[in-house]
């Protein structure tokens, strides 16, 4: 996955969760399932970050600062 990719998955992810918020505040059914599958899909997304940042040559330098 890029480092793009992952930024679109958060992304959706935020959506998702304000989304699933707002269900669980009318008490929908399934708001708790879609606010698990939007913290999941969060936590992936950085998790692909922070390994993208770390792997970066670069990244050494930036760290330093």
């Amino acid at each position: 996955m890029t480092a793009r990719g992952a930024i679109v998955l958060f992304l959706f992810g935020l959506a998702l969760t304000i989304i699933g918020a707002t269900i669980k505040i009318m008490h929908w059914p399934y708001a708790d399932a879609l606010l698990t599958g939007a913290s999941l899909m969060q936590t992936i997304a950085v998790l692909v970050l922070a390994y993208k940042v770390f792997t970066y040559p670069g990244a050494k330098g930036f760290l330093d600062c």
